[in-house]
């Protein structure tokens, strides 16, 4: 079991060393965070391919794609005649990612990254293509170039589209090795710009780590042993993870301590409202989209807002972790099974006025529900983009919430974030 772990170990480490190395380059799509937004890739790979997009080259990346990818041997007269076209409108208020219209042909692209196949997507697709070109056929185009699902080859009367008229290409071979062959022939002033869009496909092909299962897969299928061993660590990482929000907590009670009087801040311990050690539980992880919302929460208690209403301090982990100042009502009835109080999702003008007199707030709301202002932690934004790589998601355990189940980096990861809350939070209250 030791040489199993062991070897595991050090292909999560080659993966790893990999993935740091492709960051180390500045990729402007990697901040703005659009590398698996299929619009915006979209958006770059239709100016690529069309003659007249802005990188001012003519057919010669079409003019590839064509040869190497579709494997159609067009002459330079009627690819210089070519439209490419993105987000082109069909029936049903349908639109095709990418449409590639030239002198004999209609050749419709769809892309798929992350999104799922809608309802006869790729039946209809072909059907409208074919009026204008008997020959065509529809480029589905993924991460490792699948077909599509029977639900979008499926029509709406059950007759479903034979899988010939489907051209399966994928981002991990066909794109990268188009974008290797046009970036030998750009003009020297493109091919940065090649780079930097090769950069971040790399990165959303990555992000899932296929390659990096496909190894840890292959280790754990060489026997019984190391397949029975990693089915004993699958059914306890759950326990685990949730485990590891609890010592995060845990950590920041013990840090928060020498703060509640200097803050007038009281452990709320009479609803216990999304208490951590009620919520941090494996249930967390039953459903990938939902949240079981774990939380500490403190008292302000030189605030009073009067009519069973308290100001909070909240410290929660939805996906990612963040500190909010929030209003709980004591004297509401509860919809979530709690005994006492509810959550104050419904702030008043006159009560968001009379918060304006005990906090530095904006004249008018910015958002609805209970929380008043909230920070990610330790970042201090408010916005998510950006936040990926630096704030804790416990949802897809990130590389910021992994670091946490070493002691000495949760105990500085907690010392940073308390700092964030004092400096956004904490001193907005007027004393």
């Amino acid at each position: 079991m030791h040489d199993f772990l062991l070897e595991c170990k050090q292909i999560t480490a080659q993966h790893a060393e990999a993935r740091k190395n492709r960051r180390r380059t500045y990729n402007i799509y990697q901040l703005l965070d659009i590398t698996d937004k299929e619009i915006q890739m979209c958006r770059i790979l239709a100016d690529l391919l069309d003659p007249d997009g802005v990188h001012d080259e003519g057919i010669k990346y079409l003019k590839v794609f064509f040869d190497t990818v579709l494997h159609i041997d067009l002459p330079d007269s009627v690819l210089r005649g070519a439209k490419v076209e993105r987000e082109y409108p069909i029936i049903n208020k349908r639109r095709i990612d990418i449409v590639i219209d030239y002198q004999g042909g209609f050749i419709p692209i769809e892309v798929k990254i992350n999104a799922e196949d809608m309802k006869s997507q790729c039946y209809d697709y072909y059907h409208f293509a074919r009026k204008t070109d008997p020959d065509t056929f529809v480029v589905y185009l993924t991460r490792n170039g699948c077909m599509p699902s029977a639900y979008s080859l499926t029509g709406e009367k059950g007759d479903r589209l034979d899988e010939k008229y489907i051209h399966c290409i994928s981002f991990e071979g066909d794109i990268l090795s188009w974008l290797d062959k046009i970036k030998r022939i750009a003009d020297e002033n493109m091919v940065p710009m090649l780079e930097q869009f090769e950069g971040a496909v790399l990165d959303f092909l990555y992000s899932e780590g296929e390659s990096y299962k496909m190894d840890l897969s292959e280790k754990i299928l060489e026997s019984s042993s190391n397949l029975r061993t990693a089915i004993a660590i699958a059914d306890s990482l759950n326990f685990a993870k949730a485990e590891l929000m609890k010592r995060l907590f845990q950590e920041f009670e013990n840090q928060m301590e020498p703060l509640l009087k200097k803050y007038n801040l009281e452990p709320e311990m009479k609803s216990k409202w999304y208490h951590y050690k009620d919520m941090a539980t494996e249930d967390y992880y039953a459903y990938k989209r939902n949240t079981t919302y774990p939380g500490l929460n403190y008292v302000i208690s030189s605030v009073n807002l009067g009519g069973g209403l308290s100001l909070w301090l909240r410290i929660e982990i939805e996906y990612r972790l963040l500190g909010s100042l929030c209003v709980f009502n004591y004297a509401a009835n509860s919809d979530n099974g709690y005994e006492i109080g509810n959550q104050c999702d419904d702030i008043s003008d006159a009560l968001w006025k009379k918060l304006r007199g005990i906090i530095l707030l904006p004249e008018e709301k910015s958002n609805d529900g209970w929380s008043i202002i909230w920070r990610f932690l330790p970042t201090g934004t408010d916005i998510p983009r950006g936040t990926n790589e630096k704030v804790p998601d416990f949802k897809v355990m990130n590389e910021a919430a992994i670091e946490l189940a070493d002691d000495d980096k949760r105990k500085e990861f907690v010392a940073r974030s308390i700092k964030v809350i004092e400096e956004k939070l904490l001193s907005l209250i007027k004393t």
